[in-house]
């Protein structure tokens, strides 16, 4: 069992340090509280430093689902009054995950140690998003935590629901499509060829059709090593391209104006954006701050450019609304609707409601996307194999007419 070297105070105030025996900082961090001594460093004993352990500076990442599942325990334990160093001890105990265990103990080293619960988060921006610890930051003033906590919470595990919809509207219809291209490479490169010794001698009464097939299908089998390098490289090349600034772009802007997907996209990154303004403005942050983290933390280069000039006009001192209503981006009822809470002195929650609104509107348009989506993908898959099948059957009535005669 390792040696902890520790820094407390005790009740009368005094100072004392020395060392201590336990499994974890955790179990020493306990151990002293029993004997009625306030840690205010733990740390393995033989380091030279007083500073808790250091990480790179992207911080630790656990899946957003267990910091949902953190940030509730952590609200629930608050509102019933637990101090935040006993509630953070009793979450770390009971993690499961290695990590969310190494997670929250730096967490509360950091707060034992006097610093910010909020600073404390910023360390780890893997695993807390900019909009929490922002949140985190505006409760510490105001001395609303626990309330807040549950409010990032739920801006969280809302952003997780809309995204995993989002995704798997987009799944179906990207496996049904990859299982239709190859089955027609398949086709085309094993099951053509057979039939081609035997079309050879009739290549007079083959149909146009089969003589199209019959061609593609030698250039994939006399090709293919070139096929699949060329495939490669070129799926290579557009990974690369398509993570620098002119590549995402063009990304984002065919994620905008794609059918029947463009306008699930819109309405994605409209409420997420809206919903971060909302919830952080609600929670006392300033306005500018609000548009900012929207800004930094949009995953849409044409939306990021909304918010980039929203903030730089509300700042020479106009409406956030101004510049909605001129952008192509957001429909004239929403510019509207801001409009009015911005006279009304509601602006919070009516971006909030209206987020609401466009977020179930998104769900209903997923909903109808996947409808229309499942026969399209059918007729789609049914035109390719069944015209493929169909070619590969169709010189067998020609040749049987020919000879007939």
């Amino acid at each position: 069992m390792p040696n902890y070297a520790f820094t407390a105070r005790e009740e009368s105030g005094g100072q004392v340090s020395g060392t201590i025996m336990a499994a974890s900082v955790t179990e020493a961090t306990q151990m002293l509280r029993a004997d009625r001594k306030y840690p205010t460093s733990v740390e393995l004993a033989g380091e030279t430093s007083n500073e808790v352990p250091e990480f790179s500076n992207t911080g630790i990442k656990v899946p957003r689902k267990d910091v949902i599942q953190f940030a509730t325990q952590l609200a629930i334990m608050m509102e019933t009054g637990v101090p935040i160093s006993d509630a953070l001890d009793c979450i770390s105990m009971q993690a499961a995950n290695p990590k969310v265990k190494q997670l929250v103990e730096d967490l509360n080293q950091q707060v034992r140690a006097g610093n910010d619960f909020s600073s404390a988060l910023k360390r780890h921006p893997r695993s807390f998003p900019r909009l929490f610890t922002a949140l985190i930051q505006a409760s510490e003033k105001s001395g609303m935590m626990s309330k807040l906590i549950v409010r990032a919470t739920n801006y969280m595990r809302d952003e997780q629901d809309t995204v995993r919809k989002v995704k798997g509207a987009l799944i179906y219809p990207g496996i049904m499509m990859s299982f239709a291209v190859l089955t027609t490479i398949f086709l085309l490169a094993f099951v053509l060829p057979k039939f081609t010794a035997i079309y050879a001698a009739k290549a007079a009464a083959l149909p146009l059709p089969t003589k199209i097939l019959m061609k593609a299908s030698d250039f994939i089998v006399g090709n293919w090593i070139a096929l699949i390098i060329g495939t490669t490289v070129a799926a290579v090349a557009g990974f690369f391209y398509f993570r620098t600034e002119g590549g995402k772009r063009v990304w984002h802007y065919t994620q905008l104006r794609i059918p029947l997907l463009g306008g699930m996209f819109r309405k994605l990154h409209l409420s997420r954006g809206l919903r971060m303004v909302g919830t952080m403005a609600g929670a006392g942050v300033n306005l500018v701050d609000c548009v900012s983290t929207a800004q930094d933390l949009c995953a849409n280069s044409y939306f990021r450019d909304l918010w980039s000039s929203v903030s730089d006009q509300i700042q020479t001192g106009k409406q956030l609304s101004e510049p909605m209503f001129q952008s192509p981006l957001v429909p004239r009822s929403v510019s509207q609707m801001i409009s009015s809470a911005e006279k009304s002195g509601k602006l919070a929650m009516v971006m909030e409601q209206i987020a609401a609104y466009a977020e179930q509107e998104l769900k209903e348009k997923i909903a109808d996307l996947t409808r229309c989506i499942e026969p399209i993908m059918i007729m789609v898959m049914g035109i390719i194999i069944g015209g493929v099948a169909l070619a590969l059957l169709l010189p067998i009535f020609t040749i049987s007419r020919v000879m007939s005669h």
